[in-house]
């Protein structure tokens, strides 16, 4: 954990595999003093200007007003990364003191993460509880602060994790968060986020990954599973390591084109597990590969931390060791440091600050002990600073506990500065090693106080105890209860900042579903346009795609780029049979509001679009024909007698009653002369033309496949059930083409807006084969988001069981009951009875287990009554949104 890992070997279980390549070559301990011919500064020029740099502390504890730090502030500027050293692990101050250094920067300088030396998979567990408040901190840290971590165990973390935790609560939209940057160990939660990953996005490679980490995932104590692992023979150790690395090498080529926030964290844990096996795939009882190992380990937490700095995109506090802050190694058997790594790749944008100290007491262990416990801490007391110390000449400074930043140092202080001198780096064990430090060359600030006291050690519960919290956290209900985002309305109008938690769940992706529980409430459909409001004018979406007919979204997109044609109208024309649900002032408001949005944008203006297959209306065909008159004019004859007789002169309900009870064989007959049209188009390459001749061709062409998709839907024999199954998933098939279609003929983010049943990852109904949702995650990968809707009681519109082409007149409104037991809706309910959304991703441990099990859901299409639907939520959605109560909508006229 310190430059005392060097010389006990066994615990260079927290240092890394091999060095990697591109590394700085190892410099000598404390760097050159370099040669001078200048006299010597006497000692009272050098306490002359350190005196004159020297900023006192008010306090060494970490609460009361932070004024004093407001140097410390100028010093830091513009770094992004912000290195805080402590001279001993096992000390109060130095904790305390960063505790209130991060304080400051956070509440003033705008820092939001801290970065510690501890191991990834710790970072994980307690980012989580600080952006939840789901769990037990000092659980997580009993079970994850083991073995040379031990010393992190202590009351000073638990109050700053407690300080973090309490800014999220004050600070929702605005949270801080955690990582560890170190890799000793990995806990069985890394092995699980990735393998449900892989489960959600990459099911094709589940059983490859499964297989993979087959008795890798630790399942023992951390500590015990640490003194296992270098007992393990060394060539297990190096087939462990080759099968991370598979898992490893498998993800990286399913990144996403765009940045993917979901995958990007999926595939640190993966690279953070293979960091640890590769550990261990050293051969640590060669005392020639130690200083590998930690150059190795040393390089690696420099890349965590700077892979934190891009995720997050925070400025960040790192804690660790002095010698990991460092920007020049003070010991040979380090011989090579993080802060070097950190100040190679960030230059200015990290400052160093290291910690000295006179005198006092630590906990540590035994010189050379290794793999320690908790029985073999103790208390050490630390004599005051010989002469030839750093700490010696500091101490004289007439402050008691004061900071400088060595930068700015006079002549005199800057010349003793350069030199390497002994000073006390107190690792977990003691006495510490040898170390020589130049502390202008290794730091940019210095903390010095006059004396520390030992850190305060917290129990350690045996590995099957509870605490009440986190008895707490197991109930899935009070693990939702923590996570979930409050939902202040469903209407569309007024503030959205209640949605801002929504950005974290859409991240980078291109299309976002929307899903509904009942086609017919009022409150799902207002819920899909508030969510697009906030989208569109937060996050840069501009494309709103429904489950309605391609037609009805040409038309109603042409109203809303231009203004042109009565919405209320299209819609009273286009919305009958299924789609009479979409018929409602919900929608009509959608759209007007799209409209209004484009007035006052016109050079950037919102689009919308149909995506269905079972009408096309008549202007679809004129859209074809009229193409082809002044593109193609020697197809028109045979485009014209291919669609003789096919262009609705109905009205679109009557319509499509009369197509379905045509012959099925009259039906293929249509189904094989659109398909010729569509040949006959696609034939006309538009290769070399303009841009917008090609844009213009290819919507003929989407045009026509449109007119074919809505014929071959109808070509399907419905009265075999094994075809009729295959009706259905071409239907989703087709909807999922022709969304792609939008978002490549659009190049723009879009929100699909369907039923659950078409927007979910994972279907639930056996007679769908394939589901739209899960198309979409196997094209785009994270690039696709879904949300899933679900609501505790209320009234919506639906027809009775067995109405297959229902009518205005069929349309009625019914009450849900009471929901039932064990099910989905029974959970969400008992969370307070309130609206609210949840990141089902980062969702608690509780609440994701819960929600992995299939339980009865309602999922309620255009019939009532209808048993629940067994549902995994979390491999169904990546968002859940729950609304206590709705209304039904009501039915504008048609047409």
């Amino acid at each position: 954990m310190t430059c005392s890992l060097g010389r006990r070997l066994a615990v260079a279980l927290l240092v890394w595999v091999t060095a990697l390549p591109g590394t700085a070559a190892a410099v000598p301990a404390g760097g050159d003093a370099g040669a001078s011919d200048a006299v010597p500064a006497s000692d009272a020029e050098v306490l002359r200007d350190l005196e004159r740099i020297a900023r006192p502390l008010r306090t060494t504890g970490s609460t009361g007003p932070t004024d004093d730090l407001r140097p410390f502030g100028e010093a830091v500027g513009d770094a992004v990364v912000v290195g805080i050293g402590e001279a001993a692990h096992g000390s109060r101050e130095f904790v305390t003191v960063r505790h209130r250094m991060l304080r400051y920067l956070v509440e003033e300088k705008g820092f939001r993460s801290f970065v510690l030396e501890a191991n990834w998979s710790a970072g994980a567990r307690l980012d989580a509880y600080l952006r939840t408040g789901c769990g037990d901190p000092a659980r997580i840290m009993a079970e994850e602060f083991q073995d040379a971590h031990l010393l992190l165990h202590s009351r000073e973390y638990l109050d700053m994790l407690r300080w973090m935790r309490a800014y999220n609560v004050d600070h929702p939209d605005d949270p801080l968060r955690f990582a560890g940057d170190d890799i000793g160990y990995a806990g069985p939660e890394l092995y699980d986020r990735v393998v449900d990953h892989v489960r959600r996005s990459h099911p094709d490679l589940l059983a490859t990954v499964t297989e993979l980490y087959r008795g890798l995932r630790p399942a023992v104590p951390m500590g015990e599973w640490m003194r296992t692992a270098v007992t393990t023979p060394l060539e297990e150790r190096r087939e462990r390591a080759e099968r991370t690395g598979r898992v490893l090498g498998l993800l990286r080529p399913r990144e996403p084109a765009g940045a993917d926030a979901d995958h990007a964290l999926a595939a640190q844990h993966a690279r953070a597990v293979d960091q640890v096996a590769r550990l261990y795939a050293f051969d640590l009882a060669d005392p020639e590969v130690v200083p590998q190992v930690m150059v190795y380990r040393d390089t690696v937490m420099a890349e965590n931390t700077l892979w934190w700095h891009r995720h997050t995109g925070h400025r960040v506090v790192l804690g660790g060791h002095d010698s990991h802050i460092y920007t020049l190694t003070s010991t040979p058997s380090l011989p090579l440091a993080q802060g070097t790594v950190l100040r190679q790749r960030l230059g200015d944008g990290y400052v160093a600050v290291a910690a000295s100290f006179d005198r006092g007491a630590v906990h540590a262990t035994e010189e050379g002990l290794q793999n320690p416990v908790d029985a073999d801490v103790r208390r050490f007391d630390v004599e005051p600073a010989a002469p030839e110390f750093v700490e010696h000449t500091l101490e004289r400074v007439s402050h008691r506990d004061w900071y400088a930043d060595l930068r700015d140092a006079p002549p005199a202080a800057r010349a003793w500065l350069d030199g390497a001198r002994p000073k006390r780096e107190i690792g977990t064990d003691y006495p510490p090693g040898e170390d020589r430090v130049s502390l202008s060359r290794s730091a940019d600030l210095v903390v010095h106080l006059h004396a520390i006291g030992p850190s305060t050690r917290l129990d350690r519960p045996a590995p099957d105890g509870t605490s009440p919290e986190r008895e707490d956290c197991a109930d899935p209900v009070s693990a939702v209860r923590q996570a979930a985002h409050p939902l202040r309305t469903v209407a569309p109008d007024g503030p959205l900042d209640d949605l801002r938690p929504l950005s974290d769940v859409v991240g980078d992706a291109r299309l976002v579903g929307i899903g509904q529980a009942a086609h017919g409430g009022r409150d799902f459909l207002a819920l899909q346009h508030r969510m697009f409001r906030y989208l569109a004018e937060e996050e840069g979406f501009r494309l709103f795609v429904l489950e309605a007919p391609w037609s009805a979204g040409l038309r109603l997109d042409d109203h809303v780029r231009t203004g042109r044609g009565d919405p209320a109208r299209i819609m009273a024309e286009e919305f009958h049979n299924a789609y009479l649900f979409m018929r409602t002032p919900e929608v009509l408001e959608l759209v007007r509001w799209m409209r209004a949005y484009n007035v006052e944008h016109p050079g950037d203006p919102l689009r919308f679009a149909g995506n269905d297959s079972s009408w096309a209306g008549p202007g679809l065909y004129d859209r074809v024909t009229g193409y082809v008159r002044r593109a193609h004019p020697d197809l028109l004859p045979a485009v014209t007698e291919l669609y003789r007789g096919l262009r609705p002169t109905l009205p679109a309900g009557e319509h499509m009653l009369a197509a379905v009870e045509e012959p099925l064989a009259a039906r293929r007959e249509k189904a094989g002369r659109t398909g010729r049209v569509v040949e006959l188009l696609r034939a006309r390459s538009f290769a070399g033309r303009t841009v917008a001749a090609g844009t213009a061709h290819a919507e003929a062409v989407r045009n026509a496949e449109i007119v074919h998709q809505v014929a071959r839907q109808n070509a399907f024999d419905y009265d075999d059930p094994a075809d009729g199954r295959a009706g259905l998933g071409y239907r989703d098939e087709v909807m999922t083409d022709n969304t792609l279609w939008w978002l490549r003929h659009t190049g723009r983010r879009a929100v699909l807006a369907a039923h659950n049943g078409h927007v979910y990852l994972a279907g639930f109904d056996p007679d769908y084969p394939v589901i739209q949702g899960g198309l979409l995650r196997r094209t785009l990968g994270d690039g696709y988001r879904a949300v899933g809707p679900a609501f505790g009681r209320g009234a919506f519109l639906a027809t009775d069981p067995g109405v297959s082409d229902p009518e205005d007149a069929d349309v009625r409104v019914f009450r849900s009951g009471p929901v039932a037991a064990g099910s989905v809706e029974e959970t969400l309910e008992a969370v307070d009875g309130r609206d609210f959304f949840l990141d089902l991703r980062t969702a608690p441990p509780a609440a994701r287990a819960f929600f992995e099990v299939p339980r009865p859901k309602r999922e309620i299409g255009t019939h009532w009554p209808r048993d629940p639907d067994e549902v995994s939520l979390l491999r169904a959605a990546d968002a859940l949104v729950y609304l206590h109560e709705t209304g039904a909508s009501r039915l504008l006229p048609g047409v």
